[in-house]
């Protein structure tokens, strides 16, 4: 008898599954690990993973025409992935109210949206020499990766210290919590296990000390 429903894996999804999965424990542990220990040097690991995860992309060119090919994680397991909008007051801007900047970046009473127009959404505002100056999510990750990763690339925004340090930090852990919650992962839970594997393994190396 035929069973139907059944999910089955090709090869090169397996190994795109174990990959996508290996990056999210990775920004857990990363996110843990900055939230809780307050190891900032982690947040360079937050937004490469981000950018693996959500934002890959490859130029290319397919008969002489240029081409943006997506080789995000989230894609290559998941044709349609969708995740939470930013919410409205969210679409910060470092005005005089710039200290309100939380890590509750996304709305999760409205509907998930489509990783495109959720990459396109605005997530950062700014006035310079009296004009608006808009950031995308796509951007920001992007940018941030290559500024803590330590790349040279040329950055695409107005000005690099745009946004300050503290704020990136906050901004970076908000949209690692916020994909979190848009694949149905309990970060919470996760972080608990986290900590919990982690002292058992000081634990085990001081008993064989």
């Amino acid at each position: 008898m035929e069973k139907k429903n059944r999910l089955v894996f090709t090869r090169s999804n397996a190994a795109a599954k174990r990959k996508f999965d290996e990056a999210i424990t990775i920004l857990e542990y990363s996110v843990m690990l900055v939230e809780f220990f307050g190891l900032q040097e982690f947040n360079n690991i937050i937004a490469g993973q981000l950018r693996l995860i959500l934002c890959e992309t490859k130029n290319t060119r397919i008969k002489r025409e240029k081409v943006t090919i997506d080789q995000s994680l989230i894609k290559k397991i998941n044709p349609n992935p969708k995740l939470y909008p930013i919410k409205d007051s969210n679409q910060m801007s470092n005005d005089h109210d710039h200290d309100h900047i939380t890590e509750e970046l996304f709305d999760y009473t409205k509907q998930r949206i489509e990783l495109k127009l959720w990459r396109n959404q605005i997530i950062y505002k700014i006035d310079i020499e009296g004009k608006t100056q808009e950031i995308k999510v796509i951007d920001f990750i992007k940018e941030t990766a290559n500024k803590i990763g330590g790349a040279h690339a040329e950055s695409s925004f107005p000005n690099k210290s745009i946004i300050s340090d503290g704020h990136t930090k906050i901004m970076l852990i908000g949209i690692a919590k916020g994909l979190f919650k848009s694949i149905g992962r309990d970060y919470k839970k996760h972080a608990s296990l986290n900590l919990s594997h982690i002292m058992q393994k000081i634990e085990q190396s001081t008993l064989e000390d």
